[in-house]
Order: C-alpha cells, then structure tokens, then sequence
C-alpha cells in the first residue's frame, strides 16, 4: 500500500474515533476501538518501514557522492577514470531507480522532489549501464589491464603509468561486467572478470553477492570457453578466447581454422606485421590493439625517411607563421601539424557541439544513408558549419591553404566539421574514410557524384587525452597520440581517385580521460585544378602542394 493510501485510511479511522462519543462506558466499543488502534499501528509500521526504506535508499545513495565531493576533484579529473565513470552509470540506473521509487511514495510531493524527478527523466538507462559495462570489458581486454587491480580501484597501464579510482568494484559489479563480456563472445574476459567476482565475493564476505550465486556462472563461462577454443579456436570475428584451456585438453581444431590460427598466433609474435587488404576481420583487430598498447615496431627503413620542418611556401601568410609539419608515413602520406590550432580555437569547437551532441553512427551492409549505432564506434556527435563563426571560416582558410585544396563552396569543397567526444572506452574500429558515395548508402545522388568522394581527411585533436584513443592506421603501422591543437591529415584516394586502402585507420579506445576531435573532409569534386596529377593511374599525393608519387 502506497504512503498516500496509508494516510488516508489512518485519517479515516482517526475521524471514526473522534466522531463517536462515550466510547469507554461499552466495552465492545472500547474492542473495536482497540481493533481500529491496531489497524492503525499496522498502517503506521508500514509507513515507517517505508519512510526507513526511503531514508536507508537516499543515505545510501548519498554516501557515495559525499565520498566523491570529499576528494575535492574537477569533474573531468573524476569523470576521465573509466571505472568512476561506470560508478556513475550504476548509480544513475540502479540505485537511483531505487531512491525514485522513494520519493515517489512520498505522502506529498514537494517542489524539491518534482525538480529531482523532473532531472531524473534525463538519466541513463538500463542499455546505458550495460553499454558501460563492456566499455570496461573492452578497455581491460585491449589494454591487457589486470582485472583484480581494475576490481581494487586501480587502473594501471604499467609500472609509471596507472590511475586510482574512488572506489573499487564490488563483486557484483564483475559479476554484471563478466556476464556482457560472455554475451558479446568475449568468453577469456568473462572467466577473468568472473573469477575475479568470486574473490571479491569472499574477500567482503559476500555483501554484494555471493560465492554460492557466482559459482555456476563461472563454471559456464569455463566451459563454454573451452568448447568455443576447441571447436572454433581461440580468435574470430565476433568470439575469443585464451590460447590454452582452463578445464581439459583441447585438441587440435581443424586443417583449415589451424592455418587461420597459426597466422594469427604470428601476428601476436611478429611485431612488425601489419594488416593487409586480404587480412581478415580478427586479425586486423589483434593489429589494431597492438598499434593501441604501443607493441607495433616499424622497420628502419620506413622510420629513417621520416622528417619534421617548417612548411612556408604553400601561402604568404605562413612565412611569418610556418606550418610545424612532422611525417609519420610516406606509403600512404600521413603527416600532422603540431600546434595547429590554438586553446582559444579548440575551445569554440567544443562550445558550438556540446549541446547539439548525438551518438555517432556508422556504415553498415544492412544500413540506410544514414548508418547504424554500435559498439564499433562508441562516441557523441555534432556539426559545425562553416560560417556559424568568424573564427571558424578563419580555421577553414588555414586548413585549405595549409593542403592546398579548395574547402569552398561550403559543404560542396569540403564538408562542415564533425566534432566528436569519446566517452567510456570510446573507440571507433579500423575504417576508411572514402567510399562513401558507393558503400552502403543506396544509389549516390547527383549532388553527390558532382562532390565527389573524399580526397583528404583532416583532424584535429581539441584536447589532450591522459592514456590512450590514438589514432592507428593498421596496414601502415602508425600510431598517431592525442595533443591538444595538433592536426593530422592524409589523403584517402589516388590520383584517379579511386580509394587507397592503406588508409584504413581507427581511434584507439580512451584509457583515460576524454577525447575531442574534429574532422574536416575535402572533397575531390571542386579539386580539379588544385590535386596533383600522377604520371601513373595509382599515384600517391606525397605531401600537401606537392606531386603525385607512384608506389
């Protein structure tokens, strides 16, 4: 019974006692008073039980963000900690649902909790602590951190590197973690995260949840992934597990998933190889976590060619401001400008999005122009056009003259900015930026064909990141890191203008803190008089307002 029912059947009982007179001249009067008298007591042990059940769910709830206020920390400072972060998804889905239910039993509903419930309707939900969930699963698994020092609150890279959380998992939260992990075929970081519940289980004496309620989820997890390492092996598109068994002896998987195995077992050995137009899905993605942890070696004689200098002679105006433009590739031209933009200029990107920010999508076989959501790219979005700023257009004129391309007409030269934040884990898997007149998006328009596809991607970082979200290109094996106002660009076609496919690149998922960027695409439409022409069909633009290059 609500707290409003109980209220009025007590007023109501109250008024029954108060309208009859004489009540102790009859002993039956004075029974059914004392029947009325007990009724009430029932009615008000309910009541307080529930106002204790409401004080109990707010002090709870409460306690944890005194315990964050008392760390005297900016909210980035608490928010860029992964495992904060999905604190702060739990508490917005699980225990505020269950300091909402109390307050909406509330006999009257004051202003004060109207506004708390108002703001509520905007919290996350259930979809959004799962997807926090695996964010976690994802980040340990990529960064190969420890699971039982994720669990204590410690989020550590390597001995110099690691960042300490308010507070620690509890074995339900791994327990809930494991169990999105086995659900999206993760199975080696379901046992991990697992088994780490069951410790913590016992390690606070099963407050959270306990070692009897774990046991058989781990003991499905173990057998599942065995099963999947001896039947499948350890690594495919969309499972993986460890190399070895937890349980029995796996025996050998078949002729053809055993050559498919042994290249990726020499993947994960042979740190100089790179993924390839013919590599499959899991074996780029082995590529593409190792480019992320910094394993990936180069060979010298691509690294020896490299150079840094100061570029001037693209436009008058960068004789007195030199572009600072350092190489990282050759095959394909990847390069950044360091210090391209400035605090003042990364800071009005962020402004013009932050209101307009929507989850970011992406090309798929069975999508519309529009594209699809999905843990492939996990980031928020919004444009900025050119021309919403006088700054802007200044930005938009540097970054022309600095590649030598024509950004003009508005959105015909080169596409308005997308500005993009990362959040938990935020990441987006290897991709190519061209293509999108032909892939996955219906029959191209004619405004379309008369654009043309995109000749350059040019990306700012608008600020720095404290651990991880790099940008990693997994067949030419670089790894580009997050610096506040630096820029890097390369070309995505050839000088027919078909793609190149070396481009493939992806953002590395955000260890720690958070991740800006925006991109500005030029089109090959409006670049006819500007882009090199290659003596050969499959020439490569070397380096901006330079030639053409075979190779």
């Amino acid at each position: 019974m609500s707290c409003s029912v109980s209220w009025l059947v007590i007023f109501t009982l109250m008024l029954d006692v108060v309208s009859t007179s004489d009540m102790y001249s009859s002993v039956a009067e004075l029974e059914r008073l004392y029947v009325k008298e007990q009724q009430v007591g029932q009615r008000l042990e309910h009541f307080l039980l529930l106002i204790k059940q409401q004080t109990e769910a707010i002090d709870h709830y409460l306690t944890e963000l005194r315990e964050i206020r008392s760390a005297n920390l900016e909210s980035r400072a608490v928010i860029s900690n992964p495992i904060n972060a999905f604190h702060m998804m739990r508490r917005l889905t699980i225990s505020w649902q269950t300091v909402k239910t109390a307050l909406e039993t509330q006999v009257n509903v004051t202003e004060i909790v109207e506004d708390v419930l108002n703001i509520s309707k905007s919290f996350p939900n259930d979809e959004d602590l799962s997807g926090a969930a695996f964010s976690l699963a994802q980040l340990q698994g990529a960064y190969r951190l420890n699971v039982s020092q994720l669990a204590s609150g410690n989020v550590q890279m390597s001995d110099r590197i690691s960042f300490a959380s308010l507070r620690g998992l509890n074995a339900r939260d791994c327990l809930f973690i494991g169990k999105h992990a086995f659900n999206k075929g993760f199975y080696d970081q379901a046992v991990d995260w697992i088994s780490t519940a069951s410790e913590v289980a016992q390690s606070e004496s099963n407050q959270s949840a306990t070692v009897a309620e774990i046991k058989p989820f781990l003991s499905t997890a173990i057998r599942v992934h065995d099963d999947v390492l001896e039947k499948k092996g350890s690594l495919g598109e969309n499972w993986r597990t460890n190399p070895q068994p937890f349980k029995r002896r796996v025996k050998t998987v078949s002729g053809g998933n055993q050559s498919k195995q042994q290249r990726i077992a020499d993947a994960k050995n042979n740190g100089r190889r790179l993924a390839t137009d013919k590599s499959p899905v899991w074996e780029e993605t082995e590529i593409f976590f190792r480019l992320c942890r910094g394993e990936q070696s180069r060979p010298t004689r691509l690294t020896s060619r490299l150079k840094c200098r100061h570029i001037s002679h693209t436009q008058p105006y960068f004789i007195v401001r030199p572009l600072k433009l350092e190489e990282h590739s050759l095959v394909p031209y990847i390069a950044v400008f360091h210090d391209f933009m400035s605090d003042a200029e990364t800071e009005l990107f962020k402004s013009l999005a932050i209101e307009n920010l929507e989850r970011s999508a992406h090309g798929s076989k069975r999508s519309a122009r529009q594209g699809v959501t999905s843990d492939k790219r996990t980031s928020k979005q919004s444009w900025v056009q050119d021309g919403s700023h006088h700054v802007i257009d200044k930005i938009t004129k540097r970054i022309s003259d600095s590649v030598g391309l024509n950004s003009q007409p508005s959105n015909v030269g080169s596409e308005h900015y997308q500005v993009a934040n990362y959040g938990i884990g935020g990441r987006y898997t290897p991709h190519c930026d061209h293509g999108v007149l032909f892939q996955s998006r219906g029959q191209p328009t004619e405004f379309e064909l008369m654009r043309g596809d995109r000749i350059l991607t040019f990306m700012t970082y608008l600020d720095d990141v404290e651990e991880g979200g790099a940008t990693v290109f997994t067949q030419a094996g670089v790894a580009v890191k997050p610096k506040k106002g630096m820029s890097v660009f390369w070309w995505n076609l050839m000088s027919d203008l078909s793609g190149d496919t070396s481009t493939r690149h992806g953002g590395c998922p955000v260890l720690h803190g958070s991740k800006w960027i925006c991109n500005k695409w030029f089109h090959s439409g409006e670049q006819f008089l500007k882009r090199p022409c290659g003596k050969e069909p499959k020439s490569r633009i070397s380096h901006p307002g330079g030639d053409a290059v075979n190779g």
